[in-house]
């Protein structure tokens, strides 16, 4: 019997049964976060093609930038045709805001609780949206009825921010002030619900406003972010929205539900897909200090940052890095998880990596390694840099 009983948990733990305990607001950057929703990947790559690929998206900027992605959304979402209302959300959240511990149950926005799912007149959960339905996404226009805007909150959590601006201070509404009511949520994922409403106010302005002559078929003027910052509007200001999206990165909860939402309605949020889009798009509206990065890839891939700076994550092609060298900025590095932290902007940030690639052999027959030091590429022999053209460029400490 206990042989069987052996042989009968060595089965139930192949089939994943007993998965371990998952973070859901970790940071997408992380190759944990990563492995926790295969699909995703899959699923961007078939949404952002041709003229919105993301290689065409981030060589735009300002208004052209709003107008791609003002068509790519009203091209995809299905929210205009029969079926689509606001009762619907209730019965959908379930397929949406997965909780990933739990088949049963939901997350529920900014205190990322596990809820039972199963609609029960809005007992344990109710419907928030992120954009006010006072300041224009009525419930009975598809602004007030979007899956990637309208979310699933714990009802005394929902009537404890009504329809606040958010923003920092006593006059705004902050998700940090709300205790994050998960166990399974660690303090070192510097999870937060931040980013996650910054990332929905940039999804409602590009859907349903408009700018620079660009609006497609959902537009009826109520989502004019521009003109609705201060406490009586949305947002403090584009400063701290974008301070709140850079520092929060994109998390596995907004990534599995970004990949429900689409599923449900057809389009994404491109702004948890790719974050360095908001900045791209918005950047004419704020002080911006270029970003530049060497020897490494780096998610999100920000050419561009505030003085408040951001946080992102550094790989290179098969590991994180050991080391990160930044100029312009004060910066911590986590090279557990790849985690770079920039903060304090001064100037321009130039951020590198020394990438060991190969042991090369030098016309004299000695062994030399070529790598990245001080942002260039060099070739170490024997405790020496040399540019690639034989010019000793300093010691290697």
């Amino acid at each position: 019997m206990k042989k069987s009983f052996t042989l009968f948990l060595t089965l139930l733990c192949a089939a994943g049964l007993f998965a371990a305990d998952i973070d859901m607001q970790i940071h997408w950057g992380t190759k944990e976060a990563q492995q926790k929703s295969m699909t995703t990947a899959g699923k961007q790559k078939k949404y952002y093609t041709e003229d919105y690929s993301p290689e065409n998206l981030r060589a735009l900027s300002g208004d052209d930038l709003f107008g791609a992605l003002n068509t790519l959304m009203g091209n995809t979402c299905r929210l205009l045709e029969d079926g689509y209302d606001y009762d619907a959300l209730r019965f959908s959240y379930k397929e949406v805001d997965k909780d990933l511990n739990n088949s049963g149950n939901i997350i529920g926005y900014y205190d990322g609780q596990s809820m039972n799912g199963t609609w029960d007149g809005g007992t344990t959960y109710n419907r928030e949206h992120t954009w006010p339905q006072s300041k224009g996404a009525n419930k009975n226009t598809p602004m007030g009825y979007d899956m990637q805007s309208v979310r699933p909150a714990n009802a005394a959590i929902n009537s404890s921010r009504g329809s606040k601006a958010y923003g920092e201070g006593s006059q705004f509404y902050d998700p940090n002030e709300i205790a994050i009511n998960n166990s399974l949520y660690a303090p070192e994922h510097l999870g937060s619900y931040r980013g996650d409403c910054a990332r929905v106010i940039l999804y409602d302005y590009v859907v349903y406003g408009e700018a620079g002559g660009h609006k497609n078929d959902f537009y009826l003027g109520n989502a004019q972010l521009l003109s609705k910052f201060g406490k009586n509007g949305i947002f403090e200001s584009v400063g701290i929205l974008l301070k709140w999206h850079m520092q929060d990165p994109s998390s596995l909860t907004e990534m599995v539900r970004n990949d429900g939402a689409q599923v449900y309605q057809g389009n994404r949020n491109p702004f948890i897909d790719y974050p360095e889009l908001a900045i791209q798009m918005l950047k004419d509206k704020v002080t911006t200090y270029k970003v530049t990065v060497t020897g490494a890839e780096m998610w999100p891939a920000y050419s561009l940052t505030l003085n408040t700076g951001f946080i992102s994550y550094m790989g290179t092609k098969n590991s994180r890095p050991a080391e990160v060298t930044v100029t312009g900025a004060t910066s911590t590095y986590d090279k557990v998880s790849g985690r770079l932290t920039i903060t304090n902007v001064k100037g321009e940030v130039k951020i590198s990596v020394a990438s060991t690639q190969a042991l090369e052999m030098t016309e004299d027959g000695q062994k030399a390694i070529k790598t990245i030091h001080n942002g260039q590429i060099v070739i170490i022999k024997n405790g020496k840099a040399y540019s690639i053209l034989g010019t000793p460029v300093g010691d290697i400490r």
